[in-house]
């Protein structure tokens, strides 16, 4: 059922348009104080490919310090982006006023008991201080852990038109 026919973790970062993660990161700031998530879905290949950002509500009961997908929300992507044909390349959220990193809890909802639950998605997390984007990482399954790399948040970083 889940989209992950194509597009893969590397998808996101080479090919996807910089509105795409502009978007993103819009929404990740309109969230702050607390911590915003969603997904990103690509379907086509090649020059045709169409991007979509879909932002989910934080239903974390700590939403300052974790996030969390609803389950029939989560379904209701999945079902929409199979019907789409689109592919899930990646789940993001932001971490309010800490480190853009890959923590052990993302890891520990990423992969329990060590097995990834979407091995060709990228993670991406995204630091907010202030209200604003300060850095942001991407992690991947990769050699049987996540390897997480920095992001430049000057390849993405629009401002909004007037």
């Amino acid at each position: 059922m889940l989209a992950l026919r194509r597009g893969g973790s590397e998808a996101l970062i080479q090919h996807a348009p910089p509105e795409v993660l502009a978007m993103m990161i819009r929404h990740l700031e309109a969230a702050w104080p607390q911590e915003g998530c969603g997904v990103i879905l690509r379907s086509g290949a090649g020059e045709g490919d169409s991007w979509r950002v879909v932002p989910l509500p934080n239903t974390s009961p700590t939403p300052h310090v974790a996030y969390a997908f609803a389950p029939e929300v989560w379904l209701q992507v999945c079902l929409d982006a199979d019907a789409r044909q689109e592919a899930v390349v990646c789940v993001f959220h932001s971490h309010v006023d800490a480190p853009a990193v890959f923590s052990s809890e993302d890891r520990r909802q990423a992969a329990p008991s060590g097995i990834p639950l979407l091995p060709q998605v990228s993670y991406v997390v995204v630091a907010i201080r202030g209200g604003r984007a300060a850095s942001a990482s991407r992690s991947i399954w990769s050699a049987g852990d996540f390897q997480t790399v920095p992001l430049a948040l000057a390849d993405f970083r629009f401002e909004k038109t007037v």
